[in-house]
């Protein structure tokens, strides 16, 4: 099982080099065992100094699941989800990784319970939320495997309802205003404007709407 990067416009005359990294457990596999959040992870490698900056790197995603290829643009790349064409996972796993770092993040995100709440997990879900997914009462006592389809379903479902990303984040802090952006503003107890928590979850994502 591998990635390969592949690494374009880099010289003169445009050639194209690449690169196989095998998978071992810290790397993605796009099966139930680890799922596409988990693609931040080997997005860390810097070729900078190499490529004097010069270079549009791409992960082309091998999915052992649905037997098909995509590109994956590094995380530094700056998308704009108004213009950019991009494979519906990459926005997704984009997301997923913010909102793993906005609600934990760090180590120990997929066991951490909230202090103000009955929330668990690296992405906070409360219990009504998770309603027992994959047989699992407490998502902190879910896989870390499970925890991330989760969020993935959500993500996914929620794109086919809203057509929107924006919307779809504001769904994961507060479902009742996600659809209705003039809401978005009015102060919540205890957590930020929903306003104030797409943006963060955007920046985090390096996605931007305009």
């Amino acid at each position: 099982m591998i990635l390969t990067l592949v690494f374009g416009d880099i010289s003169p005359a445009h050639a194209q080099f690449k690169e196989t990294i095998v998978y071992n457990k810290n790397i993605l596999y796009i099966n139930k065992y680890n799922n596409l959040v988990n693609i931040k992870d080997i997005i860390n490698i810097d070729y900078n100094n190499i490529l004097k900056k010069k270079v549009k790197t791409f992960y082309l995603i091998n999915d052992l699941s649905s037997r098909n290829t995509f590109q994956m643009p590094d995380y530094s790349h700056e998308l704009n989800l108004k213009t950019t064409r991009v494979d519906k996972r990459v926005i997704i796993s984009r997301l997923a990784n913010a909102l793993k770092s906005t609600e934990t993040g760090g180590a120990g995100a997929y066991y951490r319970k909230s202090y103000s709440s009955s929330a668990c997990g690296a992405y906070q879900y409360m219990p009504r939320t998770w309603n027992n997914y994959m047989g699992y009462k407490n998502p902190c006592k879910a896989p870390e495997w499970v925890q991330d389809a989760r969020i993935i379903h959500e993500l996914e479902f929620n794109y086919k309802k809203y057509h929107d990303w924006t919307k779809v984040i504001a769904s994961h802090l507060m479902p009742s205003r996600a659809n209705d952006k003039r809401s978005w503003n009015k102060p919540i107890s205890g957590n930020p404007s929903v306003a104030q928590y797409v943006n963060s979850v955007l920046n985090k994502a390096n996605l931007v709407t305009a």
